[in-house]
């Protein structure tokens, strides 16, 4: 890693940001302004100058947000903001350039510090090079428009390679890292460890695993809060963990509480390094994590080309073990497979049985999960 490039990143922007994914709501789903606009009153005040959103956060109402809120209310030099092109919505050339035009009027300004490629995988990085997205990237940069460019992705390994190889002007990268993730699943420490060899700044996404960490009476953290002394938060140790990686040199956190906002500059003024007694916990964490009736699903994504079906089994298995860690249950219930292809749907052809290299009875896990789904359901 070429610490210099993350020293300097580190120079300017705060190591802690402001995630504007999961801000708060209202009944109705709309963004409560009262309290995000004393989130962002709070963020700016204890040193957050990194706010990121994008393009689709908060159906599109995310940018108009900092927009109002952020953009008309500060000097623009005091803050830095990140948006993303939502590569998965873009169907032909022309649009990269609509899609920032319209970036750019919601957030209210004339440029855009960081931007990235959204979601960035194997099958949408070859659209955006059938689309001319090296040109688009570099007449967005001569023109002022945008600062710097990145890429956020859930890709495997070997995905994530290509897509660091085939561009050398990658000025940083934002993945998902957290403790747990790190050790439980498969692709997370070798993407980050790709980034780092490559000198690529990372920014860390869902560093408390979209809250699941933070959460003490969550199955899997309840071990960690008891071993952490009074007053030490599972959701600090997460943050902390992740901010201790090398090649971060930004950790996000999607805060939806001014108590949120509060505590997390608290953990980060100062930042201490974690304790002895704390990555102990955190082993002990993982420990009873593995011991977890999980499926032991890799993501290889080798059973989907054969389901006829087309059910999302990765996707579902990963939904299902994170429930039994965390109890998330919105999260667990909202990933919607579409008629036909949901886990009820299996006619146990055996097609990925046969070509699953953990050998998973698919089919019987599938079973699982449907069970477990009708029965979060009927206790919502």
């Amino acid at each position: 890693m070429e610490k210099k490039i993350v020293e300097k990143l580190n120079a300017t922007t705060s190591l802690l940001g402001f995630g504007a994914m999961r801000l708060a709501i209202h009944d109705d789903g709309s963004i409560d302004y009262d309290t995000c606009r004393e989130m962002i009153d709070k963020a700016i005040a204890g040193g957050i100058n990194y706010f990121d959103t994008a393009y689709v956060y908060h159906a599109q109402k995310s940018e108009i947000f900092l927009g109002d809120e952020l953009v008309s209310r500060y000097p623009r030099d005091s803050f830095y903001l990140a948006t993303k092109l939502p590569t998965f919505r873009v169907a032909k050339a022309e649009e990269m350039d609509e899609m920032l035009g319209e970036s750019l009027r919601r957030l209210k300004t004339d440029h855009i510090d960081f931007y990235l490629m959204h979601s960035l995988y194997g099958e949408s990085w070859e659209k955006m090079k059938s689309f001319g997205v090296f040109d688009f990237i570099e007449n967005a940069k001569k023109s002022g428009k945008i600062r710097r460019i990145g890429f956020s992705s859930h890709a495997n390994p070997e995905e994530y390679q290509k897509i660091i190889d085939e561009y050398p002007g990658w000025e940083f990268t934002q993945i998902q890292v957290n403790y747990a993730d790190w050790d439980m699943k498969p692709g997370i420490r070798e993407c980050y460890e790709i980034a780092e060899k490559a000198g690529v700044p990372v920014i860390v996404m869902e560093p408390v695993r979209g809250g699941g960490l933070a959460n003490p009476d969550a199955p899997a953290v309840k071990k960690i809060s008891e071993m952490l002394k009074p007053g030490v938060t599972p959701a600090s140790v997460a943050l902390r963990w992740a901010a201790g990686l090398k090649a971060a040199f930004c950790v996000l956190s999607g805060m939806s509480a001014v108590a949120q906002v509060e505590e997390n500059l608290k953990t980060f003024s100062p930042l201490a390094p974690l304790a002895a007694d704390e990555q102990r916990a955190i082993d002990e964490t993982i420990k009873v994590m593995k011991s977890y009736p999980t499926v032991p699903c890799t993501s290889c994504e080798y059973c989907l080309s054969g389901c006829p079906k087309e059910i999302p089994i990765d996707e579902l298995f990963d939904r299902y073990n994170s429930y039994l860690y965390y109890k998330n249950t919105r999260q667990f219930l909202q990933f919607n497979p579409g008629e036909g292809s949901g886990p009820s749907d299996c006619i146990e052809c055996g097609a990925c049985k046969d070509v699953c290299p953990q050998h998973i009875d698919v089919p019987a896990e599938l079973k699982r999960v449907e069970a477990l789904r009708k029965e979060c359901a009927s206790g919502q």
